[in-house]
């Protein structure tokens, strides 16, 4: 009995501790738009040279493009609240996939973002 005790005070703990590190909808916005920018250098940087002009160039192409990777992300992404956990889904390849988990104050990316680059393109 007092095993069953304890094992059900450490389940509550642990609900608790998940319902109130529970991350906000922006973090999984932020974490889609961040693998996203990581897949977009990836496939830029084997181009990349020393000169001046395209280092510049390149720079304003990245800021640009962030932004709209992140409002691409922030349109296209719907975050389902369960109190204890999120569910990130978005539309792509035909069907509504999930894409990202967010529990204990951290958002796990389920899918490559090559893929979703793809989208955002």
């Amino acid at each position: 009995m007092k095993r069953l005790i304890k094992t059900l005070v450490l389940l509550a703990i642990i609900g608790g501790i998940m319902l109130y590190t529970c991350p906000a909808r922006e973090k999984h916005v932020d974490k889609l738009t961040e693998q996203i920018l990581e897949s977009a250098r990836d496939q830029r940087q084997g181009g990349e040279g020393t000169d001046i002009i395209e280092s510049i160039g390149n720079a304003i192409v990245g800021s640009i493009s962030e932004k709209v990777a992140h409002v691409y992300v922030d349109s296209q992404l719907n975050v389902d609240d369960y109190s204890v956990l999120n569910v990130g889904k978005m539309y792509y390849d035909g069907e509504t996939r999930v894409v990202t988990i967010g529990a204990f104050n951290h958002v796990f990316c389920l899918v490559k973002a090559y893929d979703l680059l793809d989208e955002v393109k």
